[in-house]
């Protein structure tokens, strides 16, 4: 006669060899769409089974999924993040997932020559994105980021990858330490007979460049018209700072009462730099304003198709501009 202990072991042998076995034909079982999933601080595998198989997204039973995941020893140490699931994805596939840095990246690219005001916009409008300085002014974004000078022209303008859960701040962050590093290297190696005191003057003129011209060829010319211009103690007369001084007001035509309107961004009513850069510059234009004068020019002029054309006199140069003024128009 069998005893009791016996049959409560063979019974137990019997459950359990059916559930493996039962396991082990769901393995090929694949999930039917690609979807994004989500998981969060403090999720674990009966949390994640669950909210699968809720929505209808797992290709097994949770008991099933929770069962392969401690018998394949893939269970353990799944981390919070966004997933990319892709259609044809197999139970093991979803737990080694899981498991893993495969965490869904998204991209923001801030272009040279952006200000403050279209960093903060596009910010704002990345999915996934924590949005954690919409309400706070630049006096106390500059205390979060501990930046002393103007808070403009301090953030590097490249392309960024983030993940679900890092916020606008964390991207700000890491735009200024990468600006803070480019500028220490770029200044490190400046030519010393420039007139600049320190990188945060470079990040200024090294932005009136960038907005002045997208051309690498003219690039080093506008640095040595602005270099001689600061060294003969002449007023730099750009129109990028006054139209950076007027701000969110200025519709797209620059007229003569802009120019002659004081503000401290005023380069034809004031000498010298302006009190801050008017946007965020490139290497490019970094490196171009530490080069010191590599020409004798004085004067710029845009010929209306990109380009600019270089004078070392005031007679020459107002040749130049009537002659593409009148090409305009």
């Amino acid at each position: 006669m069998l005893r009791p202990r016996f049959l409560v072991v063979a019974s137990s042998t019997i459950v359990v060899s059916f559930v493996v076995c039962f396991s082990v034909l769901e393995l090929n079982n694949s999930v039917d769409r690609g979807f994004v999933f989500n998981i969060y601080p403090g999720d674990n595998i009966p949390i994640v089974s669950k909210r699968l198989y809720d929505r209808g997204d797992l290709p097994v039973l949770p008991f099933t999924f929770q069962f392969l995941g401690a018998l394949t020893r893939q269970a353990g140490d799944i981390k919070a993040g966004q997933y990319q699931v892709k259609e044809g994805m197999k139970t093991l596939d979803l737990l080694r997932l899981f498991r893993s840095d495969s965490v869904v990246k998204y991209r923001m690219t801030f272009p040279e020559g952006w200000n403050l005001r279209d960093w903060r916009r596009a910010l704002g409008r990345a999915p996934f994105l924590e949005q954690t300085i919409v309400d706070l002014d630049d006096v106390q974004l500059k205390e979060m980021l501990g930046i002393s000078d103007s808070l403009e022209g301090w953030f590097f303008p490249d392309t960024y990858h983030y993940v679900n859960g890092d916020s606008d701040l964390d991207l700000l962050k890491r735009a200024h330490r990468r600006m803070k590093s480019v500028i220490a290297s770029e200044w490190a190696v400046r030519d010393p007979s420039i007139d600049l005191d320190n990188p945060f003057e470079a990040i200024i003129l090294a932005s009136i460049i960038e907005k002045e011209t997208g051309l690498d060829e003219d690039r080093a010319k506008i640095a040595s018209v602005f270099h001689n211009r600061l060294r003969l103690g002449m007023k730099l007369q750009s129109d990028p700072t006054v139209i950076f001084g007027v701000g969110e007001d200025f519709d797209g035509d620059l007229k003569r009462s802009h120019l002659t309107k004081d503000t401290a961004y005023n380069t034809y009513t004031r000498r010298g730099l302006p009190p801050g850069a008017i946007c965020s510059p490139g290497r490019a234009s970094i490196r171009a304003a530490l080069i010191g004068s590599a020409h004798p020019y004085i004067y710029f002029v845009g010929m209306g198709d990109g380009r600019s054309f270089f004078s070392k006199t005031l007679a020459e140069h107002n040749r130049a501009v009537d002659q593409f003024q009148r090409l305009r128009h």
